[in-house]
C-alpha cells in the first residue's frame, strides 16, 4: 500500500512539471517577448557579411551587430539562433524565435511574416565560372543549371522568371560557395556582397564573376503573422538606433569608397587600356613571311573575329585577350584604367519597340562614344547592351574626367528612328589602377560592382576609384 501511494505520488509530479513546461513552450513568440526581456533573433548561420557563426561558434555579421544595436540604446538582452536558411524561418514560424533578422519580402512570405522597415539593400546577381564567361547569358538562363539557397528569395525569384532553368538548392550561401569552389557548379545566383565576401576571403577571388544583376530589394526584420503587440514594439526600439550609427555598422562591413558625379550623371562603367599598338606590331612580325595576298587573307580573317558584327567595334573576346595581356606589363612608371557601362532600362526599350530599335541604339551609342575616347584606347562591346573601355598612362585626373565625358555624351544624345525619339542613358563604372602586375578579373570586378552602385543610386551617372 505504501509502495502505490509513493509511486502515484512521484507520476502526480512528474505530470505537473511535464504540464508547466507545455504551457511555457506553448506561448507564442510575441507573449514571451512582452512578458521578459529577452528577445530571441533568427537568422542564417551561413550568409556573410550579414549573418554567420565564426570560428569560435559566436554569432557575427550586419545583421547581428544592428540587434546588437538594439539591445545596447532600450536595455534589453538579445539571443541568436543562427541555422540553415530554411530552419531560421521555420524557427520564427514556429515560436521558437521571436523575429527574423532580416530577409526579403515576397508575397508568399507575407502569408506567414509581418515586416519591419528595411535595414538595407542588397544587390542579387547571377554569377559565372571564369570557365563560363563569354557563354551567352540569356541562353544560358532557358536551359542552364545553376546553385541557389533552399528557401531563399533567390531560388523562388529564379523558380518564377526562369521556369527552365535547373535549380541545385544548397543549405546556405557557405555550403554553395564550397560546392562553385570545388567545380560542382559552373553557375549560382547571389547577394552581390555576400559572394564577394566569400569569393575574396577565399584563395580563388577570380573564379567567379557576375554577368547579369538579377533584382535590388531591402532587407526586413519580420515576425510571425499577427504579432501585432511585438511588431510595434520592434519598430519602437529600432527607431531608438540613430542613423549614425547604422551607417557606421553598414561601413564596417559594406564599405566601398565613392566618388558622386557633381550633376548626377548616369554612371558609366569603362575599361580603358592601350594595348592595340603592340597587337598591331605583332600581327604584322607574324605574318610579314607571307604574300602580300596571304596577309591580306589573315587580316581579314583576325578583323572577323575579333570585331563586334553590330557595331563595328572589338568584341568580347579580343578585349579580353588584350587586357590581361596589358595588365601583365604593369609596372610601377604605368598606370591603366578601365571603364565599364551599359544602358540603362534597355529591356524596356526591345519590349516596348522591338529589336530593331534596340539594336540601333547599340550601333548609335558606340559612334558617340567612339568620338569621345582617345585613338588608342580599346573600345568593346562585351555583352548585348554592355561594353568596356581600357587605356595606359593617364593621370587619375584625365581618367576620372574622361570616364565623366564618356557617360555624359550619351546622356546628352538623342536617337531618332521611324520619326521616333529615343533618349537613353547609361550608368557608369571607373577604375584606375598602378598595380604591378594586377589581375585582369580583379579590375573587372572592381568597375562591375561600381556600376551597379550607380545603378542603385538612381542610373545616369558614374562611379570612379583607384586601386
Amino acid at each position: 500500500m505504501t509502495i502505490n501511494v509513493c509511486r502515484y505520488i512521484f507520476i502526480s509530479i512528474l505530470m505537473t512539471i511535464h504540464q508547466a513546461n507545455a504551457n511555457e513552450f506553448d506561448k507564442t513568440s510575441e507573449a514571451r517577448a512582452m512578458e521578459g526581456n529577452t528577445i530571441i533573433v533568427a537568422n542564417s548561420k551561413a550568409w556573410k557579411p550579414f549573418s554567420y557563426v565564426d570560428d569560435s561558434g559566436n554569432p557575427q555579421g550586419l545583421l547581428v551587430d544592428i540587434w546588437e544595436e538594439y539591445a545596447r540604446v532600450n536595455n534589453i538582452n538579445i539571443r541568436f539562433m543562427l541555422t540553415d536558411w530554411n530552419e531560421s524561418i521555420e524557427l520564427v514560424r514556429s515560436g521558437k524565435a521571436d523575429v527574423h533578422a532580416g530577409l526579403l519580402w515576397s508575397e508568399a512570405r507575407e502569408v506567414y511574416f509581418d515586416f519591419l522597415d528595411g535595414v538595407v539593400e542588397i544587390d542579387t546577381q547571377l554569377f559565372f565560372s571564369a570557365d563560363t564567361l563569354g557563354t551567352d547569358v540569356e541562353q544560358f538562363l532557358q536551359s542552364g543549371e545553376l546553385g541557389v539557397v533552399a528557401g531563399g528569395y533567390e531560388e523562388s525569384y529564379m523558380r518564377e522568371n526562369y521556369p527552365n532553368i535547373k535549380l541545385i538548392s544548397y543549405a546556405n550561401n557557405e555550403v554553395m560557395l564550397n560546392g562553385a569552389f570545388s567545380g560542382e557548379l559552373n553557375a549560382f545566383v547571389a547577394d552581390f556582397q555576400v559572394a564577394n565576401f566569400y569569393l575574396y576571403t577565399s584563395s580563388q577571388p577570380s573564379s567567379f564573376s557576375p554577368v547579369k544583376h538579377l533584382y535590388s530589394a531591402q532587407i526586413k526584420p519580420a515576425v510571425k503573422a499577427g504579432a501585432h503587440k511585438l511588431r510595434i514594439q520592434l519598430e519602437t526600439g529600432m527607431n531608438n538606433i540613430s542613423e549614425m550609427d547604422l551607417q557606421r555598422i553598414e561601413r564596417k562591413w559594406l564599405h566601398v569608397e565613392t566618388v558622386y558625379p557633381k550633376y548626377l550623371f548616369q554612371f558609366v562603367f569603362s575599361l580603358l587600356l592601350g594595348f592595340s599598338l603592340l597587337y598591331i606590331l605583332q600581327l604584322r612580325k607574324t605574318v610579314s613571311s607571307r604574300t602580300a595576298e596571304l596577309r591580306k587573307v589573315n587580316l581579314e580573317l583576325q578583323h572577323l573575329a575579333s570585331i563586334d558584327s553590330l557595331t563595328g567595334i572589338y568584341n568580347r573576346r579580343f578585349f579580353i585577350k588584350s587586357l590581361k595581356e596589358a595588365c601583365l606589363t604593369m609596372n610601377e612608371e604605368t598606370s591603366l584604367t578601365l571603364l565599364l557601362f551599359d544602358i540603362d532600362k534597355f529591356k524596356a526599350i526591345n519590349d516596348n519597340f522591338g529589336h530593331v530599335v534596340g539594336d540601333y541604339i547599340i550601333k548609335q551609342i558606340a559612334n558617340v562614344v567612339a568620338n569621345e575616347i582617345p585613338e588608342d584606347a580599346v573600345f568593346a562591346r562585351i555583352g548585348g547592351e554592355e561594353f568596356c573601355i581600357y587605356l595606359h598612362n593617364l593621370t587619375v585626373q584625365q581618367a576620372n574626367a574622361l570616364s565623366k565625358k564618356v557617360q555624359a555624351s550619351v546622356s546628352a544624345a538623342e536617337f531618332e528612328k521611324d520619326l521616333v525619339s529615343h533618349n537613353v542613358s547609361v550608368s557608369l563604372g571607373s577604375v584606375f589602377c598602378t598595380t604591378e602586375n594586377v589581375d585582369h578579373q580583379y579590375l573587372i570586378n572592381q568597375a562591375d560592382h561600381l556600376m551597379y552602385i550607380a545603378k542603385s543610386l538612381g542610373r545616369d551617372g558614374y562611379q570612379f576609384k583607384t586601386v
